[in-house]
């Protein structure tokens, strides 16, 4: 892993090893030629440029599909760093020759430099120090600070070949005429953050156990008759395969943040009620088995099955404190959940109520967003309504805590509950 200064120290690299190149003996040298890293377009600077050489250019940096997915970083729960997240990249290089053309220095230079990075297609670290030490001082003194050399994957270089479209767009971009050039890719820079990161405590002991037959897979999960919804007081059933614990164990039932006792276990299938543990929304369902601690050890999940949705639906009923309307949630609404209130009006008020061309137009449809349960209080399951503008009549009230509806009541053949009057 490097830090941030590593593609400027590959850069630098790149320019070391032609220059060395441009140094040794070879047949038919340029005299004067020299290795620079100007923009393309300021080669034809004659203040800037005053004799031929090599340009090593970076046009063009794209992420490495493969190196950056198989080292994703990874978080604990809260959010914090476990492992430094890592920056994968590949650099892509125009090598640019130029010169007298009567003489042919472009041409003679540009076999130079293929040469050069053909028998050195791997950035070393005593190349890279090399480097480092040549180039790092006036106003690239920052080179010093660079920790390429340590990187446990050294750098590669390739060439990588444009298609004569690619190579005309890519010099249209430098407005400025053509001039004879290779195009690289060096593989790979891997940048890392200077972040400090969370370990988990080192593992004490280490047990395994064998499972006849694998372990639990949940299949499905049903909750009353067809198409009813699920309340924090209702009962699921659980199917599937090898969800009974092996002996010594026992099996258990995870929805959301709350782990259930099942009131029957069976090899297939598993019932649980949830007994107004579970808040309302969406959760996931899973089976474990928990081998219990002995001599002072804590309990050990030994198995869990896969993850099936479960969708918790919020109940509301209606009640009157004097003044107030009192709203009496099941589930009652855990810290953080966000309740909101729909109000429906069904029947009008009575008929002594001015017309409606003489008074001002009212919704039909209201709603009330309540305070959010702070997170140092406990789950409530009363809440008050707090006073709104509500046209006299009868109200069909609903509530969404986090989002999940609770579900009105059929009286006959019409939703009418729960129902809040207004005199």
């Amino acid at each position: 892993m490097s830090n941030s200064l590593a593609i400027a120290a590959i850069t630098t690299t790149l320019r070391y090893v032609l220059a060395r190149a441009l140094e040794l003996p070879h047949p038919g040298p340029v005299g004067g030629a020299d290795v620079t890293t100007l923009r393309p377009d300021r080669l034809t600077d004659t203040e800037l440029v005053t004799s031929p050489g090599i340009n090593v250019y970076l046009y063009e940096v794209r992420t490495n599909p493969a190196r950056s997915l198989a080292d994703m970083p990874a978080r604990s729960p809260d959010g914090g760093l476990t492992r430094r997240p890592v920056a994968a990249l590949d650099l892509h290089y125009l090598v640019t020759c130029h010169g007298s053309d009567e003489s042919l220095d472009a041409q003679r230079l540009l076999g130079r430099a293929a040469l050069a990075l053909t028998v050195n297609p791997v950035l070393t670290r005593d190349v890279v120090n090399l480097a480092l030490d040549r180039y790092g001082r006036d106003d690239a003194a920052f080179l010093a600070e660079s920790d390429l050399r340590d990187q446990v994957d050294n750098v590669t270089v390739a060439p990588h070949a444009l298609s004569l479209e690619e190579l005309s767009k890519l010099w249209g971009l430098f407005q400025t005429p053509h001039q004879l050039s290779q195009t690289y890719v060096a593989t790979t820079a891997v940048l890392e953050p200077d972040v400090a990161v969370r370990t988990s405590l080192p593992v004490r002991d280490r047990q395994v156990s064998v499972v006849v037959g694998g372990p639990p897979r949940l299949a499905a999960v049903h909750h009353g008759r067809s198409g009813e919804t699920v309340t924090s007081s209702g009962t699921v059933v659980l199917e599937g395969t090898g969800l009974a614990a092996p002996p010594g164990c026992r099996t258990a039932v995870r929805v959301g943040p709350a782990e259930l006792e099942p009131d029957r276990v069976g090899p297939l299938r598993v019932e649980v009620g949830l007994g107004g543990a579970v808040p309302a929304g969406l959760h996931a369902v899973r089976v474990v088995h928990i081998r219990p601690g002995a001599d002072g050890e804590p309990a050990r999940i030994v198995a869990t099955s896969t993850v099936r949705p479960l969708l918790v639906r919020p109940a509301v009923t209606v009640e009157a404190a004097g003044s107030e309307t009192v709203l009496v949630l099941d589930p009652p609404v855990a810290p953080g959940q966000q309740v909101t209130v729909g109000l429906t009006r069904l029947v009008s008020g009575p008929p002594d109520e001015p017309d409606e061309d003489e008074r001002e137009p009212e919704d039909d449809e209201v709603t009330v967003r309540l305070p959010r349960v702070g997170p140092d209080a406990g789950p409530r399951a009363r809440m008050t309504l707090p006073p709104a503008e509500l046209r006299a009549g009868e109200w069909l009230v609903r509530v969404a805590v986090d989002g999940v509806e609770s579900l009105p009541e059929l009286v006959g053949d019409t939703y009418r509950a729960p129902l809040l009057t207004v005199p």
